[in-house]
């Protein structure tokens, strides 16, 4: 991945992806959402990791396995209070009404990478013939630092660097931020490239 070039038309392919994942939430959530493609970039692994584990405070985590023609690997975290309120709002309840982490805010977080990875998949599906499935996700509480580390270990086991998609997902009218972040494998440039040149 060192010699993919990070040019305007893959962060082109990334945009059109968190656009159209950032709609399907919206109608299912009946409240306006926007997810903005923050950086598109090649990050040293260990600076990554150390940025992410400077981060203060625990997270509620969706882990999801993107595979297919290409592979790709998808983490939507939100700090642990955010939760809540993405708790009530999947569940139709006024939002504040969560006040702890339980069952119900651990499947919203789950549920919502569900939603955002398939959305991403069917982009790349309909629009680029790249066949991308999900696997069923994975939901995890911890410290960024420990829950990126294991995002990344993978690609960390063969190379020094990483290609990011982030994104941040904010929800119109409530103070929820999210992160969102595609890996594409240590294999997939030759697909990505594929992609760039296609549009």
């Amino acid at each position: 991945m060192e010699k993919l070039k990070v040019d305007k038309t893959i962060k082109l392919v990334a945009q059109l992806a968190i656009d159209i994942s950032s709609q399907v939430f919206s109608k299912i959530v009946k409240r306006n959402t926007r997810v903005t493609l923050e950086r598109v970039f090649i990050a040293d692994i260990t600076e990554i990791t150390e940025s992410m584990a400077a981060s203060e405070g625990e997270i509620v985590a969706s882990s999801i396995d993107l595979t297919g023609d290409v592979d790709f690997k998808f983490l939507f975290f939100v700090d642990t209070k955010d939760s809540f309120l993405l708790s009530d709002l999947m569940l139709g309840k006024e939002p504040g009404t969560t006040k702890a982490l339980d069952d119900y805010a651990l499947s919203a977080v789950q549920e919502t990478g569900n939603i955002l990875a398939s959305s991403i998949s069917n982009v790349f599906s309909t629009n680029f013939e790249v066949d991308l499935k999900p696997s069923p996700p994975a939901v995890l509480h911890d410290y960024p630092g420990s829950i990126f580390e294991e995002f990344i270990l993978d690609v960390a086991r063969e190379k020094d660097t990483i290609f990011v998609i982030e994104s941040v997902f904010e929800v119109g009218g409530l103070d929820i931020k999210c992160n969102l972040f595609l890996l594409p494998s240590h294999d997939s440039d030759k697909i990505l490239t594929y992609i760039a040149d296609t549009i």
